[in-house]
Parts: C-alpha cells; sequence; structure tokens
C-alpha cells in the first residue's frame, strides 16, 4: 500500500471557490469521467458496453462506470497529473488527458463529501487486478491493488466511485440527482441509470432537438421554451463541431445576458453561454453542441480564443443569410421581423456596422412625407432634416409639409443616435452629408414676408407684443404661411433648452459667480426660440386690428403663445402657467356673463 500526503483542503478550496459554481457540478463530472473513461475504452474494444449506474443508498453515493479503468500506476499517479501536464488551464489544472480530466473530476466531489472511495479495473489487460484509492480532505491517499478474495474486486473493467456525503447535504437527494443527470447529461450517447430506494430511472440517449426533423423542433421548442418563435436557423460550423439552432424570437426582447444553451460533446456547459452568438443577433436564441471548441477550466464557459471568434463569425454569417433570405423571398415575414425587433435593431446598429445598414434599409422612421427607411429617404430627397424630440417634430410637421421640407422624427430611442452613426460611417459619406439637424430658423427663412404697408399696419401690435412677452424667452414675428388655419407656431431653438438652464442658473448665483458662468457662456449667441404670427390668419388680422386696445391684444397674445407652446409640447414655466390660468378665468367669466344677459 502506498500512502501520500497532499494539500487536498487547499485543492477543495480552489475549486470551490474559483472554479466550480457550486457543488451540483459533482454529478456532471462524475459522468464525464465516466464518459471519457468509456470512450477511451471503446477506443479498444469498440463493442464495450456504454453505461454508468449511480446508486444511492442513505449518505452513500455509488457511481459505476463501464469505461476503461485504471491501472495501480495510473491511480499512484492521479492528483498528480492535475498539476504536471505542459497543458494546463487558467487554474493551472491540466484537463487536457484523460487521468488529469479524471483527477479534477473527481476532487470536485470533495465538496460534497470528505472521502472518496474509487475501486478501477484496466481493461488493458485481461488479468489487470482491481485497484483501490482512497483519498480524504484531510490531506492524505492511499492506493493499492486489491486480494483475489477481496468482496470488492470487479468482475469487469471499469471504476465504481464511493462518496459518503455531508451529513444533511441536499445535492444527494435521488430526485435531486435525478434531476441534475437530466440537466447535465440528457444528450449522452451512454445509457444512465439512477437507482435508490423509491426507484430505478434510465436517463441519457436523447435526440437534440438540432438532430429533429423542422415540425419536431418546433414541437420541442413549444414544450420546452413556450415557443417556437418566428423561426428556426440551422447552424453547422464544421471547423469547430458545432451543429445547432437558432430560435428567432417573436416578441422584442431586452438587449441582456447571453441566453444560449451550449453542449461540448453533448455534455450541457451553460444555459446562459456568452460568446457563441454576435452581440447584434440578440434576437436568437442559440442551442447546440461544439465537439472541437475549448472550454474554461470550470467547463461552465466557452474559452474566448481564435476558434471561438471564428464560431461567431460563422454563426453570423448564417443570421445574416437568414435575413437577407427573408427580406427578398418572404417581404411581408420580414416587415413582421423589422416591425417586432425595431427598437432592439435601432440599438445594435449604432455599433455594429452590419446591423446599421439593415436597420437603414429597412427599418422605417416617420417623416413628413411617410414612414420609410432611412437610406430610401436619402436616395429621393436631396435635403432632409430631423428633430431630436417627437414633441418637436408633432410641432413642425404640419408646417414643414406645407413647406416642402422634408423632416425626419428622430425623437424615439436611438433614432437619432442612427442617423449620427450613419454619418460617420465612410460608406455613407456621400449621401449622409443630405441630412441634418433642423434649424427652426430654416422654417422661417421659408415663409413669406409681410409686405412693407402689411409690416407697418402691425407696428403697433408688435410694439404691445414685445411688452407682453419677453423678447428674450420670446421674439415674435410676422409672416405668412400655410397651412392658413393655424394662427401661430412657435419655432423652439435647437439649443433653447440648455441656454434657459443656462440663464437661469445665471440668476440664481451671486453676483461674483454669474459673472465667471457668463465669461464662457455657450448660447450667448443663440437667437430665443420664435412665436411666428401667421398674417394669412383670419384671426391674426383681426388681432392686428384691435391693437388699438392694447390690454385686449396683450392678452390675446399670450393666449397664443401659450396655445402654440402646448400644441408644441413645450414645458410651461411659472409664468406661463400663470397666463393659462388667467385667461380661463377670463373665459369663464365671460361666458358667466353671457349667460347672466
Amino acid at each position: 500500500m502506498s500512502t501520500f500526503q497532499v494539500d487536498l483542503r487547499g485543492m477543495v478550496d480552489l475549486l470551490s471557490r474559483n472554479l466550480y459554481s457550486g457543488p451540483r457540478v459533482y454529478i456532471r463530472e462524475l459522468l464525464q469521467n465516466g464518459l471519457d473513461a468509456i470512450e477511451a475504452r471503446s477506443a479498444l474494444d469498440p463493442g464495450c458496453p456504454r453505461r454508468v449506474t449511480i446508486t444511492i443508498e442513505g449518505r452513500i453515493l455509488k457511481c459505476r462506470d463501464s469505461g476503461v479503468g485504471l491501472t495501480e500506476e495510473e491511480a499512484a499517479g492521479l492528483l498528480s497529473t492535475i498539476g504536471a501536464s505542459s497543458k494546463r488551464d487558467e487554474l493551472g489544472m491540466a484537463r487536457s488527458d484523460f487521468l488529469g480530466q479524471f483527477g479534477i473530476g473527481m476532487l470536485s466531489c470533495f465538496m460534497i463529501s470528505d472521502s472518496i472511495t474509487v475501486y478501477s479495473r484496466s481493461a488493458k489487460s485481461a488479468n489487470s487486478p482491481t485497484v483501490i484509492w482512497q483519498g480524504k480532505t484531510e490531506g492524505t491517499y492511499t492506493t493499492q491493488p486489491l486480494g483475489p478474495g477481496d468482496p470488492h474486486n470487479l468482475g469487469e473493467p471499469g471504476t465504481e466511485v464511493v462518496l459518503e456525503a455531508h451529513p444533511g447535504e441536499p445535492w444527494i437527494d435521488p430526485d435531486t440527482v435525478r434531476a441534475l443527470v437530466d440537466e447535465f447529461a440528457s444528450l449522452l450517447p451512454i445509457s444512465i441509470e439512477v437507482r435508490s430506494d423509491s426507484a430505478a430511472t434510465f436517463h441519457g440517449n436523447e435526440t437534440p432537438v438540432w438532430e429533429l426533423e423542422p415540425a419536431a423542433q418546433q414541437q420541442w421548442c413549444d414544450e420546452h421554451l413556450g415557443s417556437s418563435g418566428m423561426d428556426i436557423i440551422p447552424i453547422d460550423v464544421p471547423a469547430a463541431g458545432v451543429k445547432g439552432i437558432a430560435i428567432v424570437s417573436q416578441r422584442p426582447n431586452a438587449l441582456s445576458s447571453d441566453h444560449h444553451t451550449v453542449y461540448a460533446k453533448k455534455m450541457l456547459v451553460s444555459r446562459a453561454c456568452e460568446g457563441i452568438v454576435p452581440q447584434w443577433a440578440y434576437f436568437v436564441r442559440f442551442i447546440g453542441n461544439s465537439n472541437y471548441l475549448r472550454l474554461t477550466a470550470s467547463r461552465e464557459q466557452l474559452s474566448d480564443d481564435e476558434l471561438l471568434e471564428n464560431t461567431r463569425q460563422a454563426i453570423g454569417s448564417s443570421i445574416r443569410q437568414w435575413l437577407e433570405d427573408m427580406a427578398e423571398n418572404s417581404p411581408s415575414r420580414f416587415n413582421d421581423f423589422i416591425s417586432i425587433h425595431a427598437m432592439g435593431l435601432r440599438a445594435v446598429a449604432v455599433r455594429d456596422p452590419y446591423m446599421l445598414d439593415l436597420t437603414a434599409r429597412y427599418v422605417p422612421l416617420e417623416s413628413t412625407v411617410g414612414t420609410l427607411p432611412l437610406l430610401d429617404l436619402l436616395a429621393s430627397h436631396e435635403s432632409i432634416r430631423y428633430t431630436r424630440t417627437v414633441d418637436q417634430y408633432r410641432a413642425l410637421a404640419d408646417v414643414a409639409a406645407s413647406q416642402s421640407m422634408v423632416l425626419v422624427n428622430a425623437g424615439y430611442a436611438y433614432d437619432e443616435e442612427l442617423i449620427n452613426a450613419l454619418l460617420t460611417d465612410p460608406r455613407y459619406s456621400t449621401i449622409a452629408q443630405k441630412i441634418r439637424l433642423v434649424d427652426p430658423s430654416e422654417l422661417l427663412d421659408a415663409f413669406e414676408e409681410c409686405t412693407l404697408s402689411e409690416q407697418a399696419e402691425a407696428m403697433d401690435l408688435m410694439l404691445i407684443a414685445a411688452q407682453a412677452i419677453d423678447p428674450s424667452d420670446c421674439e415674435v414675428v410676422l409672416r405668412r404661411f400655410t397651412p392658413l388655419t393655424l394662427p401661430a407656431l412657435y419655432l423652439p431653438d435647437p439649443d433653447f433648452a440648455g441656454r434657459h438652464v443656462q440663464r437661469n442658473s445665471q440668476a440664481q448665483a451671486s453676483k461674483m459667480w454669474a459673472g465667471i458662468m457668463g465669461v464662457s457662456d455657450p448660447f450667448a449667441n443663440s437667437k430665443p426660440p420664435r412665436l411666428v404670427l401667421n398674417r394669412s390668419n383670419s384671426l391674426i388680422t383681426r388681432l392686428i386690428h384691435a391693437s388699438s386696445v392694447p390690454q385686449t391684444a396683450s392678452n390675446v397674445l399670450r393666449g397664443l403663445y401659450v396655445q402654440s407652446l402646448l400644441a408644441g409640447r413645450q414645458t410651461l414655466g411659472p409664468k406661463e402657467r400663470a397666463w393659462a390660468a388667467q385667461l380661463l378665468g377670463s373665459l369663464l367669466d365671460s361666458a358667466l356673463d353671457d349667460t347672466s344677459n
């Protein structure tokens, strides 16, 4: 018998704190060891049995496989192989060979048990003895061959791992063990039996969803995911041994963490796998298997290397091809897809060149010439303006349309970012010059100037307007424009909100600080917003004639100002709210006076 002293407790602490997400992985590691051993034996004997049996008796769990087994020499060097290989993972542990994997997997069992006993018989020789390996977290492990009459001798090649769980350990409960076997190993090409006092159940050998017929795939998705989505895209990346499906969501997904399910040689890696699908393809859920992608030390994520990058690009190409085919051959379904995912597509377009092109070509924006994709608008119009807010668009849209100005509503989430991304993309440098942020003064310049006689006639009204409405808040001007039914239009300055904040800050500061803030006033040269009175509207004509009664004209001007602010969905300040209340009170008094006469 050979006895060895090692820091097993330190190894277990390393595993539990830095490697594995929790004790539940011990079942996966036992099954992975069993599968690897069976594959190794199959190389020697293709007709060997392919089975793993887990038996639970109280606190004792036994895991028996029909694999290649261990020789006495291999058992003695079991733990030394963990750190000895030249091919190690990021924690300095070697899974690259059978013994390295077996040793690391076995150590995971110390998270639920203070002792591990391994009985193993090698398939490499017909006369191989059964070897026993016993390890404890206190720091010792022993190996020795069993004598011919020992009751623990194995009748055939394979390995049996025996664990004595901690008192009250929940991870050894039979139902929990069965659930873990189904979670990790339902697809493994081996027969797995779980025995307990209550029942014996069989697991494994399930057909993966990506190997089913399309109709069966949809049924599987409905049963397991609650929906088969808009479509199911087949994925095949031979270089990485990847086969799977990408399920296109029929709901507008939020941009969240990865939710992709990945298997490695049909053993579950993770249901929240990172990096397998490009970030721009947030609208798909990948489920698949890889034979060649490397795993991290914990075997719970994919290793971010060149092969994973190439795989990610290949999967992205398959999804792009699906999008292009649908756009060309099934425009109705493609429009449904765009409608569902418009918000998310805009969000990813600002950082992905392909999605920028797709979104600019197909995702429609609201404009005064209809709801059209951005590239269609740029292709058919020489000059386009956009607004930063929905309210500004609604305030200016009718007037802009009447002046033949193409105005785009970029007030929804990511719309302006999408336009800015296109403006800075060299692929669109020529046509991108056609679009820029709207300057309301452009509309004012497009309006028809009043004649000299009309200006002279309205001079008194303009003087009253300068007294009724502070010119620093809003400048009142007179023009002719369509639609004729609109008496007044509020044209906000694009930077007025910032200028307003700046002015309020200066007003509230002390003299010294106000002077300092005024030194570099970024809005010093900004023009105030304008209230444009429509000389073509009958109400304005009457108002000009009523300027002989200054108080009445002043009240009407303030009323038009408040009405225009509300129509443009602008925020009313304390002064504007007071005017609105005063005007409403006057209307109510007038109505009551009429009823009393």
